[in-house]
């Protein structure tokens, strides 16, 4: 589905018709709707897919044996990566926060978030380590700096040299930790 995500950062969730998504994939648009109730249907399911590709790159190194704070910056490094080296994913995944499809998912998304994130967040709050804010708070304090730097180097150009990335990086923890 990766050239269908394209499609849809360089055009916009509501610039896309099922029938360039239909041409994009190569099949006929009945096909498309055989498979799709509608447009929603496929930008949820394109979610979900990219999502679970996140998460799967964003544990590639995380061991639980770890302490809390070098899990974090292995979280933070490997979601920054992520989106480096995804980066229509990474528009994909902005237009999404920013539209109401992701308000249909926010009421079940603990539930479906990875247990390694739970006992990450879990062990931080026990150990007093991480502040007692809500998970959601926590990781929007970890990731929208993540999203800040991703988009100046994007939209101007702006190289994230390693300095840059390790600031910011220990800025995220400063916030996070107690």
């Amino acid at each position: 589905m990766t050239p269908l995500v394209g499609l849809i950062a360089d055009h916009r969730f509501h610039g896309t018709g099922m029938a360039a998504l239909a041409r994009q994939a190569e099949v006929p648009v009945g096909t498309m709707y055989r498979y799709f109730p509608g447009k929603e249907a496929l930008i949820h399911d394109l979610y979900r897919e990219i999502k679970q590709q996140m998460i799967a790159d964003m544990l590639v190194g995380f061991d639980t044996a770890q302490p809390v704070r070098e899990r974090f910056f292995t979280l933070w490094a490997n979601l920054f990566n992520y989106y480096l080296a995804n980066p229509r994913n990474f528009i994909f995944m902005e237009q999404y926060a920013s539209s109401p499809f992701l308000r249909e998912l926010k009421t079940t998304m603990w539930e479906t978030t990875p247990q390694a994130f739970k006992d990450f967040f879990e062990e931080g709050y026990r150990e007093q380590i991480l502040k007692p804010l809500p998970p959601d708070i926590l990781y929007a304090l970890m990731t929208g700096p993540i999203i800040a730097l991703i988009n100046a180097h994007r939209e101007a150009g702006r190289p994230v040299t390693p300095g840059i990335r390790h600031d910011v990086m220990m800025a995220c923890w400063d916030a996070l930790k107690l």
